[in-house]
């Protein structure tokens, strides 16, 4: 694969998966909203004590085979195949588990709706793995329009079937209803769309060989969705519940635009990086522009958040939520963090190195322990400020340990984000300033937004950002193409 044909097809991998994402979560945001101000904070409390089970649940389901899928550029028949089953068997024996451990998971939290709320929930599970494959092969064959297409017609139809159900009175178990109900559309959709249908074929040495690389990511994915939940554990067994509702709305509003722009580069450059991972000079060069990149669009995007999260969250949500603010600016900042976090950690994947980010999790998993211990006594809030700070650290360990493995210094990773977040820092302290001003949230968002857009543009357009520059012609090209 040539040069331009390269960046052409990584910019039209990277424009889709944008708009997959975004196209999404501005799906979910809108529908979130409006189920927000029916339902209580309570209920999305009780449904934020199972997210840890769900995540563990998803992260062993896939256990790491489709990033190994991805990545092995001669993967047979057999190897679907025998990924298709297995992970078939998993999902079966994951529910049942969960089907039978759901009372004591009720009993510890003293929620005795959570046994019967449990059940529903966890339906997603086989859903899931009759998906995993189907989701995998398009990945591969960079086909992200075909999927971009298939997620929004699933969360559209489950969306309107979310508020048919809130405003119908059904309370959480909107809440419990909606991912099952998406998990089914979206496998229906994949299937219909992409024709690949599994054999007869199954090998459990070709299971053995990808778990050879998979099991690093299985591993790592373990301890990072343990130890990112375990939050809302602590959270939910230690405080009021109204307490863990903000938390779970702040953090799922952040994630919103977090997942939407490291799940947009890492679903389109690892696909695409992994055909050029034995030229090490070419790797290293799209990895440095990719971060730089990542900086340039994250820095601002988040500390705008930051800045406009308060007038933003008074006018869409009713005043019963006001309290999810800071949870939601902490989870913001950490977001910069995690976005680069998985960037490093991608690129170490795409070289072989999922080794390295076993080890890196690990280091979190201790961080996360050193940081819990320390703020259990105090509130929520300071439990969600060690978390952001976690985050922080983590991301300077990877770029020691990552950089050092793959020839990109620690040194030189942040002389190449630190321009963006310098102008991210000055741009907040600027829109501190209508605030002084402005007391109407109505008014006070749009021009907050204005001034934040105008200065950011208008300061890399004076210093001649070359990342600029690059991504208006790239953006300009894609459309007269």
């Amino acid at each position: 694969m040539s040069e331009p044909s390269l960046k052409q097809r990584t910019i039209g991998a990277l424009l889709w998966n944008l708009l997959d994402r975004m196209g999404q979560q501005v799906l979910l945001f809108i529908v979130g909203v409006l189920v927000a101000n029916i339902l209580s904070v309570e209920d999305y409390a009780l449904v934020g004590m199972l997210a840890i089970f769900s995540a563990i649940a998803n992260i062993v389901l896939d256990s790491g085979f489709s990033a190994a899928l991805i990545r092995k550029q001669d993967a047979t028949e057999t190897d679907y195949n025998s990924v298709f089953y297995f992970n078939i068997f998993i999902s079966a024996c994951l529910y049942l588990l969960l089907f039978v451990c759901s009372p004591l998971i009720a009993g510890f939290f003293n929620q005795p709706l959570l046994t019967d709320l449990a059940r529903v929930i966890f339906l997603a599970l086989p859903f899931n793995s009759l998906s995993l494959i189907q989701t995998t092969l398009l990945n591969k064959q960079v086909s992200f329009k075909i999927l971009t297409k298939i997620n929004l017609i699933a969360l559209t139809a489950s969306g309107i079937g979310s508020l048919a159900m809130a405003y119908g009175g059904m309370g959480v178990w909107t809440l419990a209803w909606q991912p099952v109900i998406l998990a089914f559309l979206r496998t229906v959709l994949l299937w219909f769309f992409n024709k690949w249908r599994p054999q007869l074929l199954f090998s459990i040495s070709h299971i053995k060989e990808l778990f050879g690389f998979s099991s690093n990511l299985l591993l790592a994915g373990l301890v990072n969705s343990i130890f990112t939940n375990i939050y809302s554990v602590a959270i939910g067994k230690l405080y009021p519940p109204v307490q863990l509702g903000y938390y779970s709305q702040g953090n799922k509003f952040s994630l919103m635009v977090i997942s939407s722009v490291y799940s947009s580069l890492q679903t389109a450059t690892y696909p695409i990086f992994s055909h050029i991972q034995n030229d090490k000079e070419r790797s290293l060069r799209s990895y440095r522009k990719t971060i730089r990149f990542t900086a340039f669009l994250t820095f601002p995007l988040m500390t705008g958040m930051v800045s406009v999260a308060y007038p933003f969250i008074a006018l869409i949500l009713k005043a019963e939520w006001m309290g999810c603010v800071p949870f939601f600016q902490l989870t913001c900042l950490a977001g910069i963090f995690t976005i680069l976090s998985t960037v490093n950690q991608n690129f170490a994947k795409v070289q072989g190195r999922s080794d390295l980010i076993f080890k890196l999790e690990i280091a979190r998993t201790l961080l996360i322990i050193a940081c819990l211990a320390a703020s259990l006594k105090q509130s929520a809030l300071i439990m969600v400020a060690c978390l952001a700070l976690t985050q922080i650290l983590i991301y300077l360990i990877s770029i020691v340990v990552i950089g050092k493995a793959v020839g990109y210094s620690w040194l030189k990773q942040i002389r190449d984000i630190a321009p963006y977040a310098v102008l991210s820092v000055i741009m907040w302290g600027i829109l501190l300033i209508p605030g002084c001003f402005l007391t109407e949230n109505y008014l006070l968002l749009p021009v907050k937004i204005v001034i934040g857009i105008l200065f950011y543009y208008g300061i890399n357009r004076i210093l001649g950002s070359a990342i600029l520059d690059e991504a208006i012609r790239l953006v300009l090209k894609r459309k007269s193409d």
